[in-house]
Formats: structure tokens, sequence, C-alpha cells
């Protein structure tokens, strides 16, 4: 009998547990069942349509596109890499994939979106729906975080400066691990990541504290981009989405694009996981790195040498810089033909999307792991040089 009556106790306790678990975090049901974001389409969660031009341009293709050089080769082999494409010249001079992927394969974009959402905000500056990026974040949040959050501005969270205290150990190297911004989430399903990826900016946005350090260090945080992207979304008064399909995705001539909501009734996380096929992320980066159209620019021609970088010295793009929600670094290894500076865009498991806007080139790649920043662009430069040669016979 006293065995019955503590079994009942014990099951009961444990109802009440569960049923208090799911009172403070109801979205664990969910994110198990979501898991890590999965890599390709289809997946697993809800999501917005990013409209996008289905019958657009097709990238202009040469005779046929290079057979891959045999350190990009090994480079891409080694790094479990999915796809690796390379604009130059004004036509897709590579298009490789792995077996099983195809050109329609989507894949997700993890942290590469952070990129698109830094130009949409130096759009929204030179639309004059922002002042400038110098404006407190406060001005256009007025209810999220306490008075010293509120007092950032937007180029502090462009620059991941913004001093939030919200994920711990935030700060991370590309090395050790920019291409692991989601982690946290997993490792605490109770933390503020997982509540934020899983329920949105309101569902944290009493804890949004600033550190008193008058000058803060680089601090890597997802935070940071979906402030961004809740700002954008209340100076348009539109969902994120529409937002980046009208003013890049579309003009672009990429095609429609799944991007992750953090419910059926909130916005997108704007910080993670848009659905694109590679082929649609060359065409975006080519739109940036050409500055819009000649009739129709993104930007102001400052706020465009800005966002890629194009007045950085040598000395601090041998550093490696991280700029407005985009990094620069410089190639200056001797004996490689390529040189200079490029800018590139990096989410989870070494997704990468790199803009050479001197030399005409875009390099996209998609992978499981990091390849090499560097070897990957000399080698892709290589690449196209030793293919052009073998098609124009010279």
């Amino acid at each position: 009998m006293l065995k019955h009556h503590w079994k009942k106790l014990t099951l009961g306790v444990a109802a009440a547990g569960a049923a208090a678990l799911m009172l403070w975090a109801p979205y664990l049901p969910r994110l198990a069942y979501e898991g890590f974001p999965a890599p390709t389409w289809p997946a697993p969660g809800r999501f917005a349509d990013v409209a996008g031009n289905a019958n657009g341009p097709p990238l202009a293709l040469p005779t046929r596109t290079a057979a891959l050089d045999p350190k990009l080769s090994a480079l891409f082999d080694g790094s479990g890499a999915k796809a690796l494409l390379a604009y130059e010249g004004g036509a897709l001079g590579i298009e490789h994939y792995a077996e099983g992927i195809t050109a329609d394969t989507r894949f997700n974009s993890y942290s590469l979106v952070k990129s698109l959402v830094g130009t949409l905000v130096l759009k929204a500056v030179a639309e004059g729906r922002l002042a400038s990026l110098d404006q407190p974040v406060g001005a256009t949040l007025p209810g999220v975080g306490d008075k010293a959050f509120r007092a950032v501005t937007l180029r502090a969270f462009l620059q991941m400066r913004s001093g939030v205290l919200f994920e711990a150990g935030a700060a991370k190297s590309l090395s050790g691990g920019t291409a692991k911004d989601l982690e946290a989430a997993f490792a605490n399903p109770f933390g503020p990541l997982a509540r934020l990826h899983m329920q949105g900016l309101d569902a944290v946005k009493h804890r949004l504290f600033r550190t008193s350090d008058p000058a803060p260090k680089f601090s890597y945080q997802n935070v940071n981009t979906a402030v961004l992207g809740a700002v954008l979304e209340k100076i348009y008064g539109r969902p994120l989405q529409d937002i980046l399909a009208e003013k890049i995705w579309t003009p672009a001539g990429a095609a429609p694009a799944k991007w992750r909501k953090y419910n059926s009734g909130a916005a997108v996380s704007a910080y993670c996981c848009l659905y694109a096929r590679a082929r649609d992320w060359v065409k975006v980066a080519r739109f940036i790195a050409a500055n819009g159209d000649a009739g129709a620019p993104l930007l102001p021609v400052a706020d465009w040498r800005t966002l890629l970088g194009r007045d950085l010295d040598a000395a601090r793009l041998r550093k490696g810089v991280y700029g407005l929600h985009m990094r620069h670094d410089l190639l200056d290894r001797p004996g490689e033909p390529l040189q200079g500076g490029f800018t590139y865009f990096v989410g989870n498991g070494g997704q990468i999307v790199y803009l050479m806007p001197d030399k005409d080139l875009v390099v996209v790649r998609f992978g499981d792991t990091m390849q090499l920043l560097h070897s990957t662009l000399y080698a892709t430069w290589r690449t196209l040089k030793n293919g052009r040669r073998r098609t124009t016979g010279s």
C-alpha cells in the first residue's frame, strides 16, 4: 500500500513539474521537433516567403565551366563542401556541386543573411527612414531593454559592439566560432538565445541590458541582428521578408526563397535561416558588389564604400575587420596572382560569400565545415584563369 501511494506521489510531482516546465518554456516541444536548423530545404519549422523574380535573367555561362584546380578540389572534398560557384568577368565560370546536390538545392544561409540585414539598415538611412547610424536604438524601439540599452547606437549593433549582456561567452573569432553562433541555443534550451530563437525579440526584451564598459568589445551575438530586424520592421511598417524582397532580393533577379519565422504569428529570425539556391546568392552578391543597377543604385556611393570596406587600408585589412555586419580581409600572399582586399559574409558551418568588386569576382560556397578562407579564393582564381585559357585555346 505504501509503495502504491509513493508511486502516485512521484507521478504527481513529475506531472506538476512537467506542467511548470511547459509554463516556463512552452516552446520546448517545438524546439525538440525543429532541432538545429537543417542545412538544406525542406526543413521543419515555420517559414515566410521571400518574393523573388522566378523568371529573372539567368546567370551568363561560359562555353563550359572550369574543372577545379587540384588545390581547390582538395579544399572542396576535404571540408565537406556541397556547392562552389564563382562569377567573374560577366559569367559564371565555376559551378560545382557535391554528389546529391543540384543547382535547385536550397541551402540554409545561417548567418549569411545578417549581411543583408546590415545592408538594409544602410538603405534605410539612405532613404531617410533613419536619421543616421548614430541614432540610438531607443528612438525606434522605446519599449525594448533598459535605459542604457536604448541609448546604444545602430552602428554599435551593426559592428557587434553593442555591449549587450545576453549570451554568455559570445565573443568569437572566425576560427573559434562565428560559425557556431546558434549552438548556445541547444547547450541551454532554457537560456536567452533559445528563447529568442523560438519566441522572438518580445520574449527577451525585458532582459536586454548594456555593460557599463564605455567602449564595449566585439561580441558576436544574434540578438544584435534581431534588434536591427525589429528596427527595420518598425520604420517601414512591413515584415522584414518583404523589405528584403523589395530592396535586394527581387532587384537582384533572385528566385523566391524561404525565411524561418520565430512562430506562426511572429517575425522572421533576422539573424538566420534563409533558404535559397547558391545561384541566387551569386546574384545577390553581384547586386551588392555592383551597388545595384546603373540606373538605380542600391546605396549612395559613400555608403556603399563604407559597407564594403573600400576605404580600409592594408594594415587594418590584414588583421581582419568586422564592419557593418560584413567582414573584410586582405589577399597578399607572395606569388599569388590575386591580390587585394575582399569582403565576405559567413554563416554556420562555413557558408561563405566573397565579394571583390575590383575583379568583378563573386564566390559562393556552402558546406558542412569551414574551408580555408584565403586559400579558397587563391585556388578559385587559378581555376578561373586556367579554365579561360583552355576555353579560348590560348
